[in-house]
């Protein structure tokens, strides 16, 4: 277990920035505002969602094909006959018009029919499939929440850090200068500060930019501007894995993971569509009742009918040639079957890279932690050294200069080796399959929405008493 110190400065940097592009006091808002509000406004997870009722209705679609149909028909014509030529004597000559009326009531019910019948099993594995990928998406919206909300703490980190950093460089600058007019130092060691606090300021102007991009990419999700967030609490456990064997993760991603079993589904549901179409070649048996009212007003011969016609019939049809068309949708079903087994193994490599690298990078995360805690440590006792030595004329400014930069690199480095933790650890139980809320209920835990404004200017303080 590793327990981890205070980073100075997000969420003051972030309520500076916030404050230049907004006119209203915003309320912080934690990782679980903000996935309730994707949840319910995220096109993308609402499209899966849709997605997922529509596939609902194929096995209802499936069974119809067994279920009784019902049919009415009513036709009105109206009909003229001519006698042109007859051998009767009594109707040689003349002709008439009258209506007709045709009312059918019909119902047929397949006996068999094997390629329908095939379809009820293949909806059931699209049913699946479904559901598999409604999980999937599911877990894709948190990881992408998490990750979207992590990098909009890392980009706030960073523009504190630069703004310290500034401050840091503008009163070495002022130092320098002071100590010119003195003709105690260098114009160079001023020169050196200008050229320094002007890299740092276009640092600082792509740092703005990356943070407003964060929060637009927070919005994109959620329809709305998140306002402040919520920052990461000055210390939390960074734990590896438990077992912490990749070979764990690996075997239980290759079992869980609901991409891959989307994908086994598809391929199901591409099988059965080979023998649905074979199926195609077999006869089928329908049983058909049908009851015809024909009312005529009239004939040729005078007077009119009404005639009701019952019929019971057994309708076998036996496909003997439909111009290729059956073999040649059998042929594309398995070339579309073969398809979908390249694709798995395609996702069968590629969640065994992500569950290995991701274990690895939990790992490598929190090294790197430890390690960057140390070198920020160590660089602050090295700033303080140069520092004391350019006043005593010991050390050079540009030496000075150097310490704030590599000071501020590790205290980036560190902050992102913390965000990479929290980020890996969530992205490790996405690949295995069992990303839930309470993994987001967990890491909401260890963000606080106090308010810490004074954090910045704290930090400037310290920074003035290192140089003075």
């Amino acid at each position: 277990m590793n327990t981890i110190k205070e980073i100075p400065g997000s969420l003051s940097a972030l309520c500076l920035f916030l404050a230049s592009i907004c006119s209203v006091p915003l309320q912080a808002a934690d990782l679980l505002e903000v996935y309730q509000k994707a949840r319910d406004a995220d096109p993308q997870f609402r499209s899966a969602g849709f997605d997922h009722q529509a596939s609902r209705e194929i096995l209802t679609q499936a069974w119809s094909g067994y279920r009784p149909s019902i049919a009415l028909s009513y036709d009105r014509s109206k009909m003229r006959q001519e006698i042109r030529e007859s051998d009767n004597v009594l109707f040689n000559t003349g002709s008439t018009s009258f209506p007709t009326s045709v009312v059918t009531l019909s119902l047929t019910q397949p006996v068999f029919r094997y390629a329908n019948y095939l379809r009820i099993g293949q909806a059931h594995s699209e049913l699946k499939q479904a559901d598999a990928e409604l999980a999937n998406s599911e877990q894709e919206l948190m990881l992408r929440v998490a990750e979207t909300y992590i990098n909009a703490l890392a980009a706030a980190d960073n523009l504190a850090f630069l703004q310290a950093e500034r401050t840091a460089l503008e009163q070495q600058l002022e130092l320098a200068t002071a100590r010119q007019k003195a003709k105690l130092g260098r114009m160079a060691d001023r020169l050196e500060a200008e050229a320094r606090l002007a890299s740092v300021g276009a640092d600082y102007a792509e740092a703005e930019v990356n943070l407003h991009d964060a929060y637009e990419a927070l919005s994109e999700m959620t329809g709305e501007h998140p306002g402040s967030l919520s920052q990461l609490i000055e210390q939390f456990p960074m734990i590896e894995p438990s077992p912490a064997d990749a070979d764990h993760w690996v075997e239980a991603a290759m079992k869980q993971n609901w991409e891959l079993e989307a994908q086994r589904q598809a391929m199901e549901v591409s099988n059965r569509e080979i023998a649905k179409q074979k199926a195609e070649h077999y006869p089928t048996l329908d049983l058909r009742l049908q009851n015809t009212i024909n009312d005529t007003g009239g004939t040729l011969f005078g007077g009119g009918s009404e005639v009701e016609t019952r019929e019971l019939m057994l309708s076998l049809n036996i496909p003997i040639y439909q111009g290729g068309s059956t073999s040649s949708r059998t042929r594309e079903a398995a070339y579309r079957h073969e398809s979908n087994r390249e694709e798995l193994t395609r996702l069968l490599r590629k969640v065994r890279r992500e569950s290995q690298r991701t274990f690895s990078d939990i790992i490598n995360a929190i090294k790197r932690a430890t390690a960057r805690e140390k070198e920020v440590m160590a660089q602050e006792e090295v700033l303080k050294f140069k520092q004391a030595g350019y006043k005593a004329a010991l050390s050079t400014n540009l030496s000075v200069l150097d310490a704030e930069r590599d000071l501020y690199s590790a205290k980036r480095d560190y902050s992102r080796a913390r965000y990479d933790y929290l980020l890996n650890s969530l992205k490790l139980k996405a690949v295995v399959g069992t990303l839930s809320e309470e993994d987001l209920v967990g890491l909401n835990n260890w963000l606080t929405s106090e308010p810490n404004a004074g954090r910045i200017n704290s930090l400037t303080e310290n920074e003035e008493a290192r140089i003075e």
